[in-house]
C-alpha cells in the first residue's frame, strides 16, 4: 500500500526536477540572445528619435524622476533620449522622447503598452503633436475617451523634461 503511493510521488517528483533543469538550461542559453535582441531594439528606437546623433551615451544621473528609467546624451550634441516607464489605463505604457538642446521635442513614440487597441492607441497615432513643443506642452490636450491615457502619455513627457532640466544643470 505505502509502496503504491510513494513510488508515483517519487516518479513525479523526478519528472518535475529534469523539467526544471530543462527550462533552467534553455534560459541560459536563450537570455543573452533575448538581452541582445532587446539592446538592439532600443538602440534602433534612439537613432529613430535623433537620426543625426553619431553615438548615444548612457547618462548615470542621480535624481531623475522615478518615470525614467534610461538618460542618454549624444556625443555629437545633438540632444538627449529619455525612455519613461508610466501608467496609463491598460497597465504600464513605456515611451521614448528626445528633447534637443535647446529643450524642444525631436519626436517621441512608445516602446511598449498595453492600453485598449482603437481607443487608448489613438493617443499614440497623435504623438506627432509634441514634437517642436517646449515643457508648456501648449495646443496639447486630451484625446476624447481617452484621456487616462493621453494624461499618462503627456505627465511622461513632463517627466522627460524634468530629466532634462537635471541633465542641463550638470
Amino acid at each position: 500500500m505505502k509502496k503504491d503511493f510513494v513510488i508515483p510521488v517519487l516518479v513525479l517528483t523526478l519528472i518535475c526536477l529534469c523539467m526544471s533543469g530543462a527550462l533552467a538550461a534553455v534560459n541560459h542559453l536563450t537570455q543573452p540572445v533575448i538581452e541582445k535582441a532587446a539592446a538592439e531594439r532600443a538602440e534602433t528606437a534612439r537613432r529613430e528619435i535623433i537620426p543625426e546623433a553619431d553615438d548615444f551615451i548612457l547618462l548615470d544621473l542621480d535624481g531623475l524622476p522615478k518615470t525614467v528609467i534610461e538618460a542618454y546624451g549624444t556625443a555629437n550634441n545633438t540632444g538627449f533620449v529619455f525612455m519613461v516607464l508610466t501608467s496609463g489605463y491598460g497597465g504600464e505604457i513605456k515611451l521614448m522622447c528626445g528633447i534637443d538642446p535647446d529643450g524642444k521635442i525631436i519626436k517621441s513614440t512608445i516602446l511598449a503598452h498595453g492600453e485598449t487597441q482603437g481607443l487608448g492607441t489613438v493617443v499614440f497615432d497623435k504623438a506627432s503633436e509634441y514634437e517642436g513643443k517646449d515643457n508648456n506642452l501648449d495646443g496639447i490636450d486630451a484625446v476624447a475617451g481617452a484621456t487616462i491615457t493621453s494624461n499618462a502619455y503627456k505627465n511622461g513627457i513632463l517627466d522627460a523634461f524634468d530629466a532634462f532640466d537635471i541633465v542641463k544643470t550638470r
